[in-house]
């Protein structure tokens, strides 16, 4: 067979199952949660019943502990994994022995499109906003999953098929191995026109080609989203996109307004991860939806012991229901969520965030004027997306001194205002009124802001000597 004509069968194939098992996913959402319990627990057994006989690392485990009887799975018995784990134990972990991590390394590293490892895997890297890469393969199933709750979250903003088709414009991640690329790759089988872009080209490449296409649905990191409106607003992007979602970095409610403003229409809000978890805002706007008939959900403190909802929590622990080849069971996700104890006026069952306030990496500890430390979240730097002349910025802890860079707008660029000064005494004024001992804040501008590989902007940069150790349970 024809090596393109293969190819474009596969990815038909991917999106006619991914769509069926959208509809079947969409089915459990006005169901009583009692119903998605019986899902759940059907797929962890199936799920961990398959690690425990083709994972050494997980059959191992389970040997040692005797965590897994013929009873029921219980989730909380099962062992914690962090990425640090994961990377270090991958050749035992997954449940193809003809998987090895440094050889997946290698063949990712040399990818130049969308394609498959021994024709059968997705394999794909995060370098992660913490700057610790972590590996993930797919099998045909577990992407199927994945592709279902692309497509669940984008029918919430208004995505659906139609005649003129839809003209979908997707900028993320610049590598091949990026989930973002290799969605846009599944996704372009014809439903839709698909511009992929990667967050990497230069503001004047990325207008010009969205000029071009003129996209009626436009998906897009928040920080890339604050170019583009202030591209809009200075006439050089002429865009009136139907539908706007962003995606994968923090969003300030400053941030939304300014969307709202510069493209007439109300933003939608997702949740996505290369692990497995995914999750929407619906036409309530009021927090997000997370896909859990999907991939389980536990919110947990410092000590890994469960928050109640309402509560925030220190990061998250998911288990993808979906995914064979490389069981995730209760894998460490570093958001700092809050869940809403409340239902929602949509009347879905799934569990909501009701805030995402960054990533535990994010957050600072600084010296308490009354003794010990405070911790100063993401979040507490919004009045910087408050501010026109600001495009973007970047938090550095240099020791006592944070240094906040920010790339400023044009307007900035052409005033007279003392933006440096402004800012600083601005943060330094936040930081006193959080119990900063003595803030010490500089403000610098810079043409641009460095990226990760997946070209997500880390809005913090902690000084690993001045943050607190957490002891990792298992």
């Amino acid at each position: 067979m024809n090596s393109k004509v293969g190819y474009h069968r596969r990815r038909l194939a991917d999106v006619a199952a991914a769509l069926r098992l959208a509809r079947t996913q969409t089915s459990r959402e006005q169901g009583p949660r009692a119903q998605l319990g019986q899902h759940q627990q059907q797929r962890l057994e199936t799920v961990v019943r398959h690690a425990a006989t083709h994972s050494p690392y997980y059959r191992r485990w389970f040997d040692q502990t005797g965590a897994l009887g013929d009873g029921p799975v219980q989730l909380q018995r099962l062992p914690v994994l962090n990425k640090a784990l994961l990377m270090e134990n991958f050749d035992e972990l997954v449940c193809d022995p003809r998987l090895r991590r440094d050889q997946l390394l290698d063949w990712v590293g040399q990818l130049t499109g969308d394609q498959l490892y021994l024709d059968r895997y997705r394999v794909m890297v995060t370098s992660g906003s913490s700057g610790r890469p972590g590996l993930f393969v797919y099998d045909s199933a577990g992407w199927r999953s994945t592709c279902a709750q692309i497509l669940r979250g984008s029918s919430w903003a208004g995505l659906r098929p139609s005649l003129p088709r839809q003209r979908l414009a997707l900028l993320g991640g610049a590598a091949p191995s990026h989930i973002s690329r290799q969605g846009a790759a599944t996704m372009a089988v014809g439903l839709h026109r698909v511009l992929s872009l990667p967050v990497t080209l230069p503001l004047p490449q990325l207008v010009q080609a969205l000029n071009q296409f003129q996209p009626t649905y436009l998906h897009v990191y928040p920080s890339v989203a604050m170019w583009l409106a202030e591209e809009q607003h200075a006439g050089r992007l002429r865009l009136s996109p139907q539908m706007l979602v962003t995606i994968a970095e923090l969003r300030t409610p400053e941030m939304t307004r300014r969307l709202q403003d510069a493209f007439g229409v109300h933003p939608f809000n997702a949740y996505g991860s290369t692990e497995g978890l995914w999750g929407s805002e619906c036409e309530h706007h009021q927090g997000i939806h997370l896909f859990e008939d999907n991939t389980l959900v536990e919110n947990v403190d410092p000590d890994g012991q469960p928050v109640p909802a309402g509560e925030p929590g220190a990061r998250l622990l998911v288990s993808n229901l979906y995914n064979l080849v490389q069981p995730l069971l209760r894998l460490e996700v570093t958001d700092l969520v809050t869940l809403d104890p409340d239902p929602c006026p949509c009347g879905r069952s799934l569990v909501r965030a009701a805030a995402i306030h960054g990533r535990s990496d994010d957050v600072l500890s600084l010296p308490a004027r009354a003794g010990g430390r405070v911790s100063v979240h993401p979040l507490h730097f919004a009045l910087l997306t408050r501010d026109p002349q600001v495009c973007e910025f970047q938090v550095v802890q240099d020791g006592p001194v944070l240094r906040i860079l920010i790339v400023p707008s044009h307007a900035a660029t052409a005033s007279d205002d003392p933006l440096e000064t402004r800012l600083g005494q601005a943060i330094a004024h936040q930081l006193h009124r959080l119990g900063v001992q003595d803030p010490q804040v500089t403000v610098e501008r810079r043409p641009k802001l460095p990226r990760s590989a997946g070209g997500k902007l880390k809005l913090v940069i902690a000084d690993p000597a001045s943050q607190p150790v957490h002891t990792n349970t298992r």
